[in-house]
């Protein structure tokens, strides 16, 4: 009798849900730009994952595939690249996500390295990050990296279903998060993490949801599905694994929502306000979207991994109230 109550309460939240969302609450951005294309050479992509942009506008991207990061201009010309295949200091095994700090220190989240690695940017190795001393050891596919404004770095734990706080020198701190489903705080395959004016934004991708903790670890949010529960789907704030979160200016959250093929947006209290792209290789589609991120005025940055390209797209304005 309580699992078909459940079920009820789960279905009735969720008409409530779409109902709420209905259509757009305002307009999705103008699409402005696409550049990359599929291969080996310099300025070409295969399978690229993460990207972050810096204060002067320079480009850095994951390429995954390529096991290297490129540097690019807001337009897409190619700059410098470093890295290539393999384990050694400044090698990489699939690097993912990517995060700048104050100083303009490159951070680079390395998937299939379990590690975290910290470059100039012109690709000059500072120093490396593997958790060795945290409570489950070291990590198991650091999938996520976040360089916060207060110097703390929160490290997304893939396989281990936690984020892992570290202070400003790399010594661990605390987790965020325990492994599981639905409940708050649990965590299934986190991805990535990002800052919003003091709370940390999960990427919780195979609860296809986001979450939001507080420095120490509480969990005082989560949306995607009914009542955060991570049931998948394709409405408007539902989620086919959450893979990339970044916040904007106005401290609205996007989701790259990888198997809708679609970013997300909602506003700080995670209710939707618009979506854009679809499945496709025009321009403004995407095939598999893994993240993004915006430059100084505000345009937007989309990593296109099925594409092996970047979309550029112009700033959403602020809500008008």
């Amino acid at each position: 009798m309580r699992f078909c109550l459940l079920l009820f309460l789960i279905a009735l939240a969720a008409a409530v849900s779409l109902a709420a969302c209905g259509g757009q609450v305002m307009p999705g951005p103008e699409f402005l730009d696409t550049w990359g294309e599929t291969g080996k050479g310099p300025g070409q992509l295969f399978q690229p994952t993460g990207i972050v942009v810096s204060k002067e506008g320079t480009v850095f991207v994951a390429d995954t595939g390529n096991n290297r990061i490129q540097a690019f201009t807001s337009d897409g010309q190619f700059l410098w690249q470093f890295g290539r295949a393999g384990e050694a200091a400044g090698e990489f095994r699939r690097p993912m996500d990517l995060d700048l700090d104050g100083d303009g220190l490159l951070y680079v989240a390395e998937m299939g390295g379990d590690r975290v690695q910290i470059f100039t940017p012109k690709g000059e190795l500072v120093r490396t990050i593997r958790g060795d001393d945290t409570p489950a050891g070291s990590f198991d596919g650091a999938a996520g990296v976040l360089a916060a404004p207060n110097g703390d770095i929160y490290v997304a734990d893939f396989y281990n279903d936690r984020v892992v706080r570290f202070s400003p020198s790399g010594a661990y701190h605390s987790v965020l998060g325990k492994p599981g489903r639905v409940l708050p705080g649990r965590l299934h395959y986190p991805t990535d993490v990002a800052w919003r004016g003091g709370e940390i934004v999960v990427a919780d991708a195979y609860n296809n949801r986001v979450q939001v903790f507080t420095p120490q670890g509480e969990s005082v949010a989560r949306w995607g599905g009914p009542l955060g529960s991570g049931l998948p789907g394709s409405g408007s704030g539902s989620f086919r694994v959450a893979t990339g979160v970044a916040i904007d200016a106005a401290e609205r959250t996007y989701v790259a929502d990888f198997q809708n093929h679609r970013i997300q947006v909602f506003d700080d209290r995670g209710t939707f306000l618009t979506s854009f792209g679809s499945q496709g290789r025009e321009p403004g589609q995407f095939e598999r979207p893994t993240d993004l991120d915006f430059d100084s005025d505000g345009r937007i940055y989309v990593v296109d991994f099925g594409n092996n390209r970047i979309q550029v797209f112009a700033p959403i304005p602020a809500r008008q109230r």
